[in-house]
């Protein structure tokens, strides 16, 4: 969690002395609120959910000016989970000489996301709520699998960063889960270009 904390305040405070510098009309373009700027727009988001899940996704698209963006992304995420089998055999053994690595008590998961991404940011304050949706497929690179998910979200927009809460659900349409469903809390903070 320490370093989960120290990258998103690391991209905070360079996106702030980023931003700072890019001034527009005698106004700090840290100071405005993104989502009501029309053109391109991309952001960069580090997620957290169901407590062993880690990601980083980016997302491009277009933002009309009225609060609302659309656009697509990918990202990668990671995931580790205690190896029971192998902790299970470990504390069974009784030999002395018996060791194990660190490594063989954990597995990892590897899952890349590609999908579409709407939101809506309700007014030009500088701090603003906003809700969110993402859909599309996850490929499970490491259990060879496919899944289809969708991702309500809420949050609050203040300047060019975003943190919000939300749901995911997913459905696995192919290999590793095949028709069963998850259901995870997903939490996340983003920063806009």
């Amino acid at each position: 969690m320490k370093r989960f904390l120290t990258i998103v305040c690391a991209i905070a405070f360079t996106g702030a002395a980023l931003s700072a510098q890019n001034g527009t009309e005698g106004k700090s373009s840290y100071m405005v609120n993104v989502g009501y700027e029309k053109g391109y727009r991309a952001d960069v988001e580090l997620s957290w959910s169901n407590r062993s899940l880690w990601g980083i996704s980016s997302s491009h698209g277009v933002s009309f000016g009225n609060g609302l963006y659309v656009g697509a992304g990918a990202g990668f995420s990671a995931e580790l989970t205690r190896n029971t089998a192998a902790s299970r055999i470990a504390d069974n053994v009784i030999d002395p000489e018996y060791s194990y690595t660190p490594q063989s008590n954990w597995k990892g998961s590897f899952i890349t996301p590609v999908f579409a991404d709407v939101k809506y940011s309700f007014m030009k304050t500088l701090a603003t709520p906003f809700v969110s949706m993402r859909g599309g497929a996850i490929a499970d690179i490491t259990n060879a699998g496919v899944r289809l998910f969708i991702s309500p979200a809420a949050g609050l927009d203040i300047a060019r960063f975003s943190i919000k809460v939300g749901y995911e659900y997913q459905l696995g349409i192919w290999g590793h889960l095949d028709g069963q469903n998850l259901h995870n809390v997903k939490l996340g903070v983003a920063y806009t270009f």
